[in-house]
């Protein structure tokens, strides 16, 4: 009787086992499939703006020129973009410093004018490295404004 007490316990432990398995590995990955099926990869991107940017560009005699940008980020969807809003204070600081140091070492200027490209291609990279990567789809500069001192 002892025997078949522990056999049926062990029993239970295995089936036990394996569903707390399952639902630990396979349900997760299920969910996630679901979810990814939900997507439309046909919706529109959802956009998220952050406030201007003042980047000031320092000579040898102090600052020279100030350059202010509107920045909206793109994204795949609404759980993105809450992503960003939550973020946003790591973003602003993220762009802050990938702007502040390329402009001073004149790698985003071509005689004093902003390259628009590698602009973006910095806020998106410096984005993703903050959100997890292909979270940001495009950086859209909406306005650019160049102060001469």
């Amino acid at each position: 009787m002892g025997k078949i007490a522990i056999l049926l316990v062990l029993v239970v432990l295995l089936v036990g086992g394996g569903a707390a398995a399952y639902v630990l590995y396979f349900a997760e990955s299920d969910e996630a499939a679901a979810a990814e099926a939900e997507h439309d990869p046909d919706a529109p991107p959802v956009y998220v703006e952050f406030n201007p940017i003042m980047l000031p560009v320092i000579g040898d005699d102090g600052i020279e020129q100030f350059f202010s940008l509107l920045i909206t980020l793109e994204v795949a969807d609404a759980e993105d973009a809450d992503r960003v809003i939550a973020m946003a204070p790591r973003l602003n600081d993220a762009h802050l410093t990938a702007l502040y140091g390329s402009l001073n070492a004149e790698d985003i200027t071509d005689d004093g004018v902003l390259d628009l490209r590698q602009v973006k291609r910095r806020l998106i990279n410096v984005s993703n490295q903050v959100l997890g990567a292909d979270i940001v789809r495009d950086a859209l500069i909406q306005t650019v404004s160049q102060r001469f001192l």
